[in-house]
């Protein structure tokens, strides 16, 4: 009896532990399928191989490049569906492209702009200083004709003002240094300009004709009628004209020139004075007045000559008694 209980329960026993040890192989089982991967590798190395190769026969199909190739559709597909969205983006492209350009074709224009205007201010320079030299150049050679027989020496106008008790004067960039001195004549082309009143070793001033305390001896070039010529002070220098004899009569449009000096200082003779514009008669006094405008522009004067030499030429000839004696025979 006890037996017979006794069995049932070693074979339950027996069959637990079969059950218990089924149940852990068939846990087991699970691991070791999840565990073999080699399997999924090798299927997902197959899919690889297959896209590789499908890829490989697409491009040796395409290269074939004939109106058959069977990757034409797929090719127009692809372009009907990027296309526009590519034509999409070079429109939305291009505003930022040409603004791009507009800015660097600016950049480009401006720079060639600043290179233009330099350009040009150069030439206006170069012209600017070609004219001063012509011009110049000009003065000194009507400087020469207008009193070819002195020696002179050439100097420009650098400063205008008062100078001592004078008012109308100008100063000249040649002093003592170049022979200047006081006293000596004072010119341009066009005719007389003053004399030198003060010098410096670099500098001299000269008084103008057109001021008050100047006076020059004056002869009419027509009739040689002698006269003095002074200043009124004024801006543009006129000038007035009383004849030595009260009996001359000088008239609108006469000449008058410088008649000399004492060793050609202040004044050195035959250099134009002005021109008769209009005489008047002396209130209750003999002889007339006239007015002179002046050959020199006070308010346009460069270039001058200082003549600091004697006339530059031989002596004259002498004249002898045989000639008297001849005429007399």
């Amino acid at each position: 009896m006890l037996k017979d209980l006794g069995s049932p329960s070693r074979s339950t026993s027996a069959r637990s532990g079969t059950s218990a040890r089924g149940a852990f192989r068939s846990a087991g089982e699970t691991p070791l399928r999840s565990a073999g991967t080699p399997r999924e590798v090798r299927r997902r190395r197959s899919v690889l191989a297959l896209v590789i190769l499908a890829c490989f026969t697409l491009i040796v199909l395409d290269a074939r490049r004939s109106a058959g190739s069977p990757l034409e559709p797929v090719r127009e597909a692809a372009a009907a569906v990027f296309g526009p969205l590519e034509s999409t983006a070079t429109s939305a492209r291009q505003p930022v492209d040409n603004l791009r350009e507009r800015f660097a074709e600016m950049d480009r224009l401006k720079a060639e702009n600043e290179k233009l205007k330099k350009a040009n201010e150069d030439l206006t320079r170069q012209l600017d200083t070609s004219d001063y030299a012509r011009s110049r150049a000009q003065e000194l050679d009507q400087l020469l004709k207008i009193a070819p027989a002195y020696t002179m020496t050439p100097a420009r106008v650098i400063g205008i003002g008062s100078a001592q008790t004078f008012s109308h004067t100008v100063t000249i960039d040649a002093g003592t240094a170049d022979g200047v001195r006081t006293d000596m004549t004072v010119l341009n082309g066009t005719g007389l300009v003053g004399r030198v009143v003060r010098t410096t070793q670099g500098t001299a001033t000269v008084l103008l004709i057109g001021d008050r305390n100047s006076t020059v001896g004056g002869r009419l070039n027509s009739t040689l009628a002698l006269g003095f010529v002074s200043g009124r002070g004024d801006v543009a220098g006129t000038l007035d004209y009383k004849l030595v004899d009260p009996k001359a009569r000088p008239k609108a449009g006469d000449r008058i020139v410088t008649w000399g000096s004492t060793g050609n200082a202040p004044y050195v003779p035959g250099v134009p004075i002005g021109v008769v514009t209009s005489v008047t008669p002396n209130a209750g006094a003999l002889g007339t007045t006239a007015t002179i405008k002046p050959s020199v522009d006070p308010t346009k004067i460069d270039t001058v000559g200082v003549v600091t030499g004697p006339p530059a030429r031989p002596p004259r000839q002498q004249l002898t008694g045989s000639v008297n004696q001849g005429r007399g025979n």
